[in-house]
């Protein structure tokens, strides 16, 4: 036991867990402001990112209702993560489509509250006291978005991908996701070759953090990969509108002048995308 968790590792994950819960509050603080282009934004991530703490904290629920036993503290990270998830699909909702398009808000927010009700109830009916059918069916469910859910927070990854755009705000997401996957990846690792007195191995667990690594690590490389095309493409232009044609007369130190400010200017750039991302 440590500090009434399992093990260290489920303590690292608890915390890893709220400190990527809390993340899409940047999102949202940037979509009020008006900052993200609504075709750069998607609400795929904050969903999976809710229904995975939905559904993965209400069947371990209702398995330890069945065998009467207390909840497990790690598992309230799930809760906290079911709640905010909640928060940000309203907000979200509000900001993208309140405005502009009323009807369309509330047939949204009253879907989200009905689907919630109808697969708590789902969840309560079907969970048996021993792993069943339904209890497999939701944990490998819960899966598929928990995948998801490291997709960059709130952001349109096909839009990124097709135009090829280095997004930073897409690094906070990364960076706590990042965190959060090994952490998980070493608990079910541990979990599932190490701990012998283990019986209900997470398998599925250890697949889709070892994934989500992988969506996270690659989030960094696109968005490093994006920005140095993006810096080399205006330097490239910025050097052809500097170039003289025959017609015209350019004093050459007013060039030497304009290009090493330039060059700095990019320098600059460069230097500022750590600085803008910690």
């Amino acid at each position: 036991m440590f500090l009434g968790f399992d093990d260290v590792y489920s303590f690292i994950g608890f915390i890893t867990s709220i400190l990527y819960n809390l993340i899409p509050l940047a999102f949202i603080y940037q979509l009020k402001s008006g900052v993200l282009k609504n075709e750069r934004i998607s609400i795929i991530g904050l969903l999976s990112l809710y229904c995975n703490c939905f559904l993965y904290f209400f069947v371990s629920v209702f398995q330890y209702v069945r065998k009467d036993q207390s909840v497990n503290p790690m598992d309230f990270c799930n809760l906290i993560g079911a709640y905010l998830g909640f928060v940000y699909l309203i907000l979200y909702i509000y900001y993208v489509y309140c405005k502009e398009d009323r009807k369309k808000a509330r047939i949204s927010i009253i879907s989200l509250i009905v689907s919630s009700i109808a697969f708590f109830f789902l969840v309560a009916f079907t969970i048996g006291e021993e792993n069943n059918f339904w209890s497999y069916f939701f944990k490998y469910l819960g899966v598929i978005f928990n995948i998801l859910q490291n997709l960059p927070l709130g952001f349109n990854i096909i839009y990124l991908l097709k135009n090829k755009i280095s997004e930073k705000y897409t690094l906070f997401g990364a960076f706590f996701g990042l965190l959060n996957t090994v952490t998980w990846f070493i608990w079910a690792f541990q979990a599932v070759f190490l701990d012998k007195n283990n019986n209900d191995k997470p398998y599925q667990s250890l697949v889709a953090n070892l994934i989500a690594i992988c969506i996270n690590i690659t989030q960094f490389f696109l968005f490093f990969k994006y920005r140095k095309e993006e810096d080399d493409d205006t330097g490239t232009n910025l050097e052809n509108n500097l170039t003289p044609s025959n017609n015209e007369n350019i004093n050459n130190g007013l060039i030497n002048t304009n290009n090493a400010s330039a060059g700095q200017n990019e320098k600059t750039e460069e230097s500022d995308i750590i600085d803008e991302f910690m």
